[in-house]
């Protein structure tokens, strides 16, 4: 297997980025998502001050091999939204996302933060599931005058006991 290191997030990544959630999105999700839903959410690969912001934003862990990035996840600290995750096509299957998933909610738990959200495209939702989130109703939303779908999730942090009290 490749080896792969995780940081956080640096100024002056945010480009690589981009391309890397554009690829994830044409090529990755073209089993889910046809060409021009897949257009509609990601026209071109974000770039700029604007998403360099965005990544900077929050608590965003990259996993690279090498000089590549392979995948990011973000979360946003103040509300334990899980705002972004995406891993390069050739890479998802491989351990990518459950990484940077793990080494998010370990951070939210040190936290103390009680829940998790995210709204998860249809390939992302498997994984999500598989973590023991739960879902709601499929959801349709609209990027460019182009209907898509995502689903609510949610995942308590609280443990069990606490939670059936």
């Amino acid at each position: 297997m490749t080896e792969i290191t995780i940081h956080r997030f640096r100024a002056g990544e945010g480009d690589l980025l981009g391309q890397l959630f554009h690829r994830s999105v044409h090529e990755g999700a073209a089993g889910a998502y046809d060409a021009a839903q897949r257009a509609a959410w990601s026209p071109e690969p974000p770039s700029g001050p604007v998403w360099e912001a965005r990544l900077a934003g929050g608590l965003t862990l990259v996993a690279w091999t090498g000089r590549d990035p392979v995948g990011f996840m973000m979360l946003i600290p103040e509300t334990g939204h899980l705002d972004l995750a995406f891993v390069a096509p050739e890479m998802q299957g491989q351990g990518v996302a459950a990484m940077l998933y793990g080494l998010l909610e370990r951070s939210a738990r040190r936290r103390g933060l009680a829940r998790l959200t995210t709204d998860a495209s249809e390939l992302a939702r498997g994984f999500f599931l598989k973590q023991g989130w739960q879902d709601g109703p499929r959801r349709r939303i609209e990027r460019h005058g182009i209907a898509l779908h995502n689903y609510p999730m949610a995942k308590s942090l609280k443990p069990a006991l606490e939670r059936a009290a």
